[in-house]
């Protein structure tokens, strides 16, 4: 196994090795509502940072810290009041390495009922709300628009060490309400 550090990984003849989805989204229907699976290619930060003008302000972050390598308790961490967009961008650009590259959690981003970007685990985000506007946006880039999108199986997951102190750095960055982890946060 190499010294880089992918968030997400697949087995290829025996070996663990990093996961890359081409550019393309699929279109889903989940309970009645229409929902973007976006598989963000080589820059999901930045293509999250793209997305975000999308929805209105304020706006509510999630952080869903699912597999703690820390003192941290695995959890959901709600910001503790709305942000503006800015707050947003800082928050994205201060841990966007460890967000890109670090599988322990999930990144909910939300503007109630507007829509939400949701970057998880998997590599991929989840975008609900201005679906024709998001997909003018992927069209612009050249992203496919495919049948589904398919998370590797088998996958891994993976923790960094080096980024524990940024762990930390995220929970202490705003007050957050903390709750406990749903079913569906570990999936």
């Amino acid at each position: 196994m190499t010294s880089q550090k992918w968030k997400l990984g697949t087995v290829r003849a025996g070996e663990d090795v990093a996961w890359n989805y081409e550019p393309s989204y699929a279109r889903q229907v989940v309970g009645g509502v229409e929902r973007l699976v976006i598989a963000p290619g080589a820059a999901p930060m930045g293509l999250l940072r793209e997305l975000l003008p999308l929805l209105p302000e304020p706006l509510w972050v999630l952080y869903v810290l699912v597999t703690p390598r820390t003192e941290a308790v695995a959890g959901r961490y709600q910001s503790a009041k709305t942000h503006t967009r800015e707050e947003v961008m800082a928050l994205l650009e201060r841990f966007e390495n460890y967000l890109a590259c670090d599988g322990r959690h999930n990144l909910w981003l939300a503007s109630p009922p507007a829509g939400q970007l949701v970057f998880d685990r998997h590599e991929v985000i989840y975008a609900y709300g201005p679906v024709a506007e998001i997909v003018a946006r992927l069209k612009e880039k050249s992203f496919a628009e495919v049948d589904m999108i398919r998370v590797p199986v088998p996958h891994s997951h993976h923790f960094h060490q080096e980024m524990d102190a940024e762990e930390k750095a995220i929970l202490e960055y705003w007050d957050w309400a903390e709750s406990e982890l749903q079913e569906t946060d570990d999936l």
